[in-house]
């Protein structure tokens, strides 16, 4: 449904006027032999990834190791110059600083004093379960804000069992919760792939930023309600 909401947002407020008919293009050349390259060194990467319980490799491992051989002369598929030319390098040196910052904050416990302090403040109680839940969100939501939404599991999971005992939510339902949190960005930067996105696409910030709080607003009415209702069907409320 997240899905669904961010295309319809999508649609809504850029859709595009009239098109111009297309005129019929050349017929497509024969698949390339780097492109058979791409194609398997793609499918062997998802293939990876989906068997990381296997291995024990990681996706950020598998993803670099992939990204370093389409780079490699003869097998990779760019130049230097390509490389230099087609590549947004401040993009490149934003996500490296949020990362970098992520665990940073990570290391040096400010995301435990930051959860510790607002504790106090949210209205956990296990009397009312839908508050506990509202509290939780909000407190992800902040965290967003803090670190990114790279490094909001790294500095919720460790308050969990706490948070779990104060508000009286199963530990999985507090698990949960914080994802509802981190995957709604209310600014584009709290999310990298959307800044990667925004910078391949050379989409303004302030068309990033509209589409954010709409996907925020319509995820804050109707899909945190609709996600209360499915943790009471599973049991977890």
């Amino acid at each position: 449904m997240k899905g669904a909401v961010l295309a319809g947002c999508v649609v809504r407020l850029f859709a595009p006027g009239p098109l111009a008919p297309v005129a019929a293009g050349a017929a497509p050349a024969p698949v390339s032999a780097a492109e058979v390259r791409l194609a398997i060194l793609l499918i062997a990467t998802l293939v990876l990834w989906m068997t990381d319980s296997l291995h024990g490799v990681t996706a950020a491992w598998i993803g670099l190791a992939a990204a370093c051989l389409c780079l490699l002369p003869r097998v990779g598929f760019l130049s230097g110059d390509e490389f230099a030319a087609g590549v947004n390098v401040r993009t490149c040196l934003y996500i490296a600083g949020i990362l970098g910052f992520a665990a940073f904050v990570a290391r040096i416990g400010l995301g435990d004093r930051v959860g510790e302090a607002l504790l106090p403040w949210l209205p956990l109680d296990p009397a009312r379960p839908a508050a506990s839940v509202a509290g939780l969100l909000g407190l992800a939501t902040v965290l967003n804000v803090v670190v990114t939404a790279n490094g909001v599991p790294a500095l919720f999971t460790p308050l969990a069992h706490g948070l779990a005992e104060a508000s009286g939510l199963p530990l999985a339902t507090v698990l949960m919760v914080q994802v509802i949190g981190y995957a709604t960005p209310l600014l584009p930067y709290q999310a990298s792939p959307v800044v990667v996105a925004m910078g391949m696409g050379r989409v303004p910030a302030r068309d990033g930023l509209r589409l954010c709080l709409a996907v925020a607003a319509v995820t804050a009415v109707i899909l945190v309600p609709l996600d209360i209702l499915w943790f009471r069907a599973l049991g977890w409320l």
